[in-house]
């Protein structure tokens, strides 16, 4: 029979606890996991009030630009920029739509999924980032999808610069971020603010240029909207496709300033004020 010895037999010396290093990859990787799950409730419950389900997210700011583009032509022969109307609002409506959607659904994660906040394994930020990263990819998905069909289905000749494709739907996103994180605090503090917002929100894509350029409106009105962050990303869009625009005023630094702070301001309401919402309900 083979014996162990004092020497070679385990000691509880030997039991030490696994180093940082050696955790289990779930750990490590649990909140890319919770992040993923997030999306994956969120794509199944969206829309359910239509039989298309996920898939009107994609529909819905297709038909907006075919009604504004069908009812401009009969007013106007030719669009603001170019001879296409169907592009000169896809490169307005959709950079203004990434935003707008980010913000509202990053404004409403809290409320959207307060209920999951209890598990020790959700936190604040899981909730923001998933919505946030399932609305970006949609909301660019749906505008390739759109430049592509409108290029190709009119016959244009253009070279767009995708650098300043990208600048402007990465300013758009981000300050959706920023602008919705603020938000979900201040929709949970007062339903008055919330009302208030959208009425607020309801001219600004007028004001950022989505329907005519800014630039060619008189200087004292066109000196203080080149002040509104949303004009930068959607002038920024204009230039990548049409190379008269003037963008000499845009700025990513300013854009992202603004995303930052009012992110900050958001996660600090957050971590004073959510839990407070959480016991309400």
């Amino acid at each position: 029979m083979q014996t162990i010895s004092a020497e070679t037999a385990p000691t509880a010396l030997d039991r030490t606890p696994p180093t940082e290093a050696q955790q289990p990859r779930s750990r490590r990787f649990r909140s890319m996991r919770v992040i993923m799950a997030l999306i994956m409730r969120e794509t199944g419950s969206r829309e359910t009030r239509t039989s298309l389900g996920f898939l009107w997210t994609f529909i819905d700011p297709l038909i907006s630009i075919l009604i504004l583009a069908l009812t401009f032509s009969i007013v106007q022969r030719t669009p603001p920029l170019g001879t296409n109307f169907q592009l000169y609002y896809v490169t307005g409506v959709l950079p203004f739509h990434l935003y707008s959607h980010v913000a509202s659904r990053v404004a409403g994660s809290v409320r959207f999924s307060g209920n999951l906040l209890g598990f020790p394994s959700v936190t604040v930020v899981d909730v923001l980032v998933s919505r946030f990263l399932l609305n970006v990819f949609t909301n660019c998905l749906v505008f390739v999808m759109a430049v592509y069909a409108t290029i190709h289905f009119y016959g244009l000749r253009m070279n767009p610069d995708v650098y300043g494709i990208m600048l402007s739907l990465g300013m758009a996103a981000a300050l959706g971020l920023g602008v919705g994180t603020m938000n979900s605090v201040l929709f949970l503090w007062s339903s008055a603010y919330e009302s208030l917002w959208s009425y607020i929100n309801r001219p600004m894509s007028l004001l950022a240029g989505v329907m005519f350029p800014i630039s060619q409106l008189p200087d004292s009105v066109y000196s203080y909207l080149k002040w509104i962050p949303m004009t930068h990303f959607v002038t920024a869009m204009r230039a990548a496709f049409y190379p008269s625009v003037d963008d000499r005023f845009v700025s990513p630094y300013y854009v992202l300033v603004i995303a930052a702070v009012a992110f900050v301001i958001g996660l600090i309401g957050l971590h004073r004020y959510v839990f407070d919402f959480l016991e309400k309900r």
